[in-house]
């Protein structure tokens, strides 16, 4: 999976954007090694943190960030 650019959706400024702070979710994408694709939506996930991505014409979109 490949991306230039990682911004957030309209989805997670309105529901989710005082879960976690932006730079620590960016942060948790590049560390995190369990990456799923389901179409065209990326579930990333570890034992703390769910984290649901879109990807469109190469820029990741985050739309969900819950903790466990």
């Amino acid at each position: 999976m490949y991306w230039e650019e990682i911004r957030r959706s309209n989805h997670f400024e309105q529901y989710h954007k005082g879960t976690l702070a932006w730079s620590d979710i960016v942060r948790l994408i590049y560390t995190i090694k369990n990456k799923r694709k389901k179409g065209d939506k990326i579930e990333i996930e570890d034992d703390k943190f769910y984290i649901l991505c879109e990807l469109k014409e190469n820029i990741l979109y985050v739309i969900n960030v819950k903790r466990k």
